[in-house]
């Protein structure tokens, strides 16, 4: 366990003060971790604004409040898919909002006044290009650097999702963009689904990945375990026992969810040996938490 557990008490204020402060193969060989981040923000809870992206329509930015306290290059940049695919990021608003507050921009896909829309799974599309859009106009428009102030380390980018936005980080994840994957309640099923998008694309994944899940109760239980077992690269298969499909992204273990995303993130983009220390070795800091399970392949310390 990380310091970052020390600080959960006090998340729940930040969240509320922040989000309205603006409308089967063995593994081959690990690439090493990013060395570590010059100028990356001390662990803290950060103040958080949720906003626009200006000139990105349909997507909405979760960062840190004050970009000026912060130094150039130093804020990682993750794209997040959401449950269902939808084009709403409200639901994971705690979990979005916790992970910015690390110091991340947060690119998350809907609207900023986007509400969910019921649609039944087999008429749900996956859009892994809106991901891929997100990252580039993150690291690459001058509408970003603008709005970011030149904040965003644009050599560093994760995806991530739930649920369905998990299928839509791994199929965003085999792009050369992308430096890690994270997916919670997720994975390809065993036949294409949502458009198409099947096991045989885990093959194309080149980074560090993680498959996180709620435990037996999780509808994606067994298919994250079963792409967990297809992963090539370095990997963790994390779960929690008691959090269901979406408990760890919005529900009670929403805090818990953040803080292993971040946690993730740090180890992998910002060569944070410490939080990963949490994920790999014998001694794993997840190992021995009560209520968590953990496996891993290939992940160096």
């Amino acid at each position: 366990m990380t310091a970052r557990t020390l600080l959960a008490a006090t998340v729940g204020a930040v969240v509320l003060a922040g989000s309205g402060a603006a409308a089967a193969s063995s593994p081959q060989k690990p690439p090493p971790p990013k060395p570590p981040a010059a100028g990356a923000p001390a662990l803290a809870i950060l103040p958080t604004v949720r906003e626009a992206a200006e000139g990105l329509p349909g997507h909405t930015v979760y960062r840190p409040a004050d970009l000026k306290a912060l130094r150039k290059d130093s804020l990682p940049v993750i794209v997040y898919g959401n449950g269902a695919c939808a084009t709403s990021n409200l639901e994971g608003i705690t979990f979005l909002t916790g992970l910015a507050s690390q110091g991340y921009i947060v690119v998350a896909n809907g609207g900023l006044d986007e509400f969910p829309v019921p649609d039944t799974p087999e008429n749900t599309i996956a859009h892994p290009e809106a991901l891929l859009a997100a990252a580039h106009w993150a690291t690459e428009s001058k509408q970003a650097r603008k709005q970011f102030d030149g904040r965003a380390d644009t050599t560093r980018v994760g995806v991530l999702g739930h649920s369905c936005g998990g299928v839509e980080a791994l199929a965003a994840g085999t792009d050369p963009i992308v430096d890690a994957v994270a997916g919670f309640n997720t994975g390809y099923l065993p036949e294409p689904a949502f458009g198409g998008y099947g096991r045989d694309r885990l093959a194309g994944l080149h980074t560090p990945t993680l498959l996180v899940n709620g435990g037996p109760d999780d509808v994606a239980y067994q298919n994250s375990i079963d792409n967990y077992a297809l992963l090539n690269v370095p990997a963790a298969l994390v779960g929690n026992t008691a959090a269901g499909h979406v408990g760890l992204i919005a529900g009670l273990q929403a805090t818990q969810g953040w803080q292993v995303a971040a946690d993730w993130f740090d180890y992998v983009l910002r060569g944070d040996r410490t939080a990963g220390a949490r994920f790999a070795g014998p001694d794993c800091g997840l190992c021995g938490e009560s209520g968590w399970t953990i496996e891993s392949k290939g992940l160096p310390l």
